[in-house]
């Protein structure tokens, strides 16, 4: 099946552009993109991946609306990040990792205080849950996580690991997929990695460049400048999503 999910169908709320809801929203995402950029244009293709499953799992109109807010803001905490952490291109120390992951309970007790986010907000607490119970922030198992921060997963762990990061390389998509497939049911949700292989790697690269270009990003290749380092350093990264 084919991705139908572009960065035009991203906004499938159905009030107006300038609701109280997708004003915040706007304003939300704003304050992202002045903090970190990168952060920002992250969400964007995540939303889009995200929509894109979600309507492959059959995932009701008003379910879709709440996917959609929930991976947009799924890193809005990092905004109260430092910026040393978010940019650091070493091993981030045991009192950084505390700070990191703090992001994801900032995050939702941002979306959990405004009334049109509050559905969305278990997505942004949870989307660093794994499967198999081994995350964070409450070490939550299987179907407890919510399903939208189970595709947030997924989606979040493929676009850091085929976008270029302070810290490695990019993979390509397939190798990707293929690292996604080997954390079935450990990490990832079984459901969800079935659906997202459904859709093969070359579509999963069409719809990243075409968000790429509709954000007037560079495309990977066009911004990697270390060398030296393999495709081998990227997957050893690969639990380093944040």
């Amino acid at each position: 099946m084919k991705p139908t999910c572009h960065i035009a169908d991203a906004v499938i709320g159905d009030g107006p552009a300038d609701s109280p809801v997708e004003s915040t929203l706007s304003a939300l995402g704003a304050a992202l993109k002045a903090r970190d950029a990168g952060t920002h244009a992250h969400s964007q293709r995540l939303t889009s991946y995200a929509l894109a499953l979600g309507r492959l799992l059959g995932l009701p109109r008003t379910e879709l609306l709440t996917l959609e807010r929930g991976v947009f803001l799924h890193d809005i905490g990092k905004t109260y990040v430092s910026e040393g952490i978010l940019r650091k291109s070493g091993p981030l120390s045991r009192t950084e990792w505390v700070e990191m992951r703090l992001h994801s309970a900032i995050g939702y007790g941002i979306a959990s205080s405004i009334p049109g986010l509050r559905a969305a907000a278990p997505i942004v607490l949870a989307h660093h849950e794994w499967y198999d119970g081994t995350g964070y922030p409450r070490g939550l198992k299987g179907s407890d996580i919510p399903l939208g921060a189970r595709i947030c997963s997924v989606v979040d762990t493929v676009d850091a690991l085929t976008s270029v990061r302070p810290y490695r390389f990019p993979l390509s998509m397939v190798k990707a997929c293929d690292q996604v497939w080997s954390e079935s049911g450990t990490h990832f949700d079984p459901l969800v990695v079935d659906a997202f292989l459904a859709i093969p790697p070359a579509e999963w690269e069409q719809l990243q460049s075409s968000i790429t270009r509709k954000l007037r990003l560079p495309q990977p290749e066009q911004v990697l400048s270390v060398r030296g380092r393999s495709s081998r350093r990227a997957c050893t990264a690969f639990r380093r999503t944040f």
